[in-house]
């Protein structure tokens, strides 16, 4: 029993590294203000008149290619506002509903403001297979990590000579996380 937990133990780990890595990386760009590198393009483009956001939206990306997230939909005097996301870049569209007339203002996004926008990814569903299968590795790799801390735990107690650090290591643990909390709620 001991060694099945010990290996689990270390797959659960390196199963959920290139995840860990991820947000590291993007939480140290945005605690220090790294910038990101980023295109970005215009393009107008005439629509069929009197489409709704979503009807609009799926018109673009039938005839624009473009893949994504309906978000932030805002009504206009003329028609619409609202952009199509997705983590490597946006699409702003400013659409008048009486002449069909679209500005597409197009923002690409480079490595850092890929991981920048994975970051902040939540949920299960999307409406692209990427931001689903996203979401479902994240939910995968947050169970593996209780079963890594889990089995971390039954570990510590059943290797005697790691108990002293260990418990340093927890203690320690315990109080940065509690003054963290507690200096966040102020």
């Amino acid at each position: 029993m001991h060694r099945l937990i010990r290996n689990s133990h270390l797959l659960l780990g390196l199963f959920s590294v290139f995840f860990l890595l991820t947000y590291a990386v993007s939480a140290v760009q945005m605690a220090h203000g790294i910038p990101t590198a980023s295109e970005t393009h215009d393009a107008s483009v005439t629509a069929p008149p009197g489409l709704e956001p979503r009807a609009l939206a799926n018109w673009l990306m039938d005839h624009r290619g473009y893949e994504g997230e309906l978000g932030e939909v805002k009504p206009t005097p003329n028609g619409s506002r609202f952009r199509i996301s997705r983590a490597g870049g946006n699409v702003l569209v400013t659409y008048d509903r009486a002449s069909g007339q679209a500005t597409l203002h197009e923002t690409s996004l480079g490595f850092l403001g890929m991981l920048n926008r994975l970051h902040h990814f939540h949920g299960l569903q999307h409406e692209t297979w990427a931001g689903a299968a996203w979401g479902w590795e994240l939910f995968l790799v947050s169970l593996a990590l209780i079963l890594m801390g889990l089995s971390g735990i039954y570990l510590w107690f059943k290797i005697y000579k790691e108990r002293a650090a260990g418990t340093i290591l927890l203690a320690a643990n315990l109080v940065i996380s509690l003054v963290l909390l507690w200096s966040l709620r102020a």
